[in-house]
């Protein structure tokens, strides 16, 4: 575990993520891959020129690509440098205290990375242990139009599938090489041990998943110590 210094000198716990299981990069991407060697700049003449196929999600990644619970990360379509390559980084605001059952917590995802043209990533919060690991922990409400929820449907489960906060194109732009996004987190009711998975990706700008750099977090929530009784008024 270490410490990574936050916005206004906070501070923030994170547990270095391992990815899911070796993913094969997506469609798009072994497509623009194989297209860009073989062709020339704009079109391959098999299909759309690659600029405009769409492979750097910029509407948002598909669910399912946070790196937790065995899943890929955006590393799945986008290529470049090593998971996590130094440099860059991916912090979570907002829950160093840890949470308190069924209250809101404002959450912030910040990405500070060098010669970073456009901006995403995608979360989940899901316990971490007992019968209900791996299932969705609260729900997640978006604060602006940056950011928008996505859900699996995993078969009809009673607590209504995976969800997932993820970026929009309005919020795929970044300013000064730094993208942020807040949203708030309704925190279940009970008590439990809590597991946020973040993947974001600093991209090259060009509308491909070439030259792309791709980032990782894993952060275990507890529940927040009980606030400290108030002293009685002595007068």
């Amino acid at each position: 575990m270490s410490l990574a210094a936050g916005a206004a000198g906070r501070a923030v716990r994170t547990i270095a993520s391992s990815p899911g299981p070796a993913a094969t990069p997506c469609a798009a991407g072994l497509f623009a891959l194989a297209t860009a060697a073989a062709a020339p700049p704009g079109n391959s003449g098999i299909g759309p020129p690659l600029e405009a196929r769409g492979a750097a999600h910029i509407e948002g990644p598909p669910p399912g690509h946070t790196g937790g619970f065995g899943e890929p990360t955006c590393a799945a379509c986008h290529i470049g440098a090593p998971l996590n390559e130094p440099g860059s980084t991916l912090q979570v605001l907002g829950l160093e205290e840890g949470y308190r059952p069924g209250q809101r917590h404002p959450v912030t995802i910040r990405l500070e990375s060098f010669d970073m043209g456009s901006a995403g990533f995608q979360a989940s919060f899901r316990f971490d242990g007992g019968e209900r690991r791996g299932a969705r922990a609260g729900e997640i409400r978006p604060l602006d139009d940056q950011g928008t929820v996505a859900r699996t449907d995993d078969g009809g489960t009673a607590d209504g599938g995976t969800e997932y906060v993820q970026h929009t194109r309005a919020g795929s732009r970044p300013t000064d090489d730094v993208a942020a996004w807040t949203f708030e987190w309704h925190a279940p009711e009970t008590e439990a041990p809590i597991v946020l998975h973040v993947a974001a990706n600093s991209g090259s700008g060009d509308d491909s998943p070439l030259d792309d750099l791709v980032y990782t977090l894993s952060i275990a929530i507890a529940p927040a110590a009980p606030r400290p009784a108030r002293e009685p008024d002595s007068r």
